[in-house]
């Protein structure tokens, strides 16, 4: 299990619960770390270097970006890694640790214009990102914009895509949205506060999700709310669905919850 923290370090922790090892950066590791096919390991640092490490600790590369990355890295099927920054950029890394390209989608600032969320690929290789001038935006391959989607505030959300294509994001103006392929509305659902949390999918097309009012939401592929379910907390964690179907979600209120 790969693990980043506030003590600017990210760990590696056997089945076990033992420390396999750790890695120093500059300052905390708010991203998440995502693990390539060969066994990389990828996360990004509030110190501006997204760092590529290998599967025994050691140092693969790093590379610079021009402000903080809590964005988590997204590595595609050709190798490439995508992560955002908070400079205003999302960018392209080839395996070997240099710059494929970059794509201004925000203004640099450390708050305002800044990217939180993390990159989902489709198929025919666009990426699609949110970014805090309240967009979700998605890029060709090659670094040119396709389409980008106005929300009514920023989306720190992660997007995620489902297997009719339709991609789902949450924004910290309220909405769940389902947007087409084409960047146009399919639906969009108000929960009663921000959304910061990021979506996941069941089998069956079902989308859950949190929100900043204190319910996890269950929503169907149609737009039309299946169940809500209240905890005692903000949820920004994002929820993930067992085999079993059981969904599991943390909460500020100190708990992990699992839901039938």
């Amino acid at each position: 299990m790969y693990v980043g923290s506030d003590d600017y370090s990210l760990y590696a922790i056997n089945p076990s619960g033992s420390l396999k090892w750790s890695l120093k950066t500059g300052l905390y590791v708010c991203s998440s770390p995502t693990i390539g096919s060969d066994g990389t390991i990828y996360v990004g640092s509030a110190d501006r270097w997204l760092y590529a490490v290998n599967p025994d600790g050691t140092l693969k590369w790093r590379f610079s970006t021009g402000l903080y990355v809590y964005s988590s890295p997204t590595a595609s099927p050709d190798g490439t890694i995508y992560v955002g920054s908070n400079d205003g950029y999302l960018y392209a890394i080839k395996p070997d640790g240099t710059l494929k390209w970059k794509s201004k989608i925000g203004d640099e600032a450390i708050f305002i214009g800044n990217i939180e969320s993390s990159p989902a690929i489709s198929s025919d290789g666009t990426v699609y990102i949110g970014s805090n001038n309240s967009h979700l935006y998605a890029v060709k391959s090659d670094g040119t914009l396709k389409w980008r989607f106005k929300t009514g505030s920023w989306v720190p959300s992660s997007p995620i895509i489902s297997s009719n294509s339709t991609i789902y994001v949450g924004s910290a103006d309220k909405h769940l949205y389902a947007l087409n392929p084409d960047g146009t509305l399919k639906w969009k659902y108000k929960t009663g506060s921000a959304v910061s949390s990021s979506p996941t999918l069941s089998p069956a097309g079902t989308v859950y999700i949190g929100s900043c009012d204190k319910h996890l939401y269950a929503i169907n592929p149609d737009g039309t709310l299946k169940w809500k379910f209240k905890t005692d907390g903000k949820i920004g964690s994002s929820p993930i669905v067992a085999p079993d179907q059981t969904v599991y979600v943390g909460s500020d209120d100190k708990h992990l919850y699992a839901i039938q």
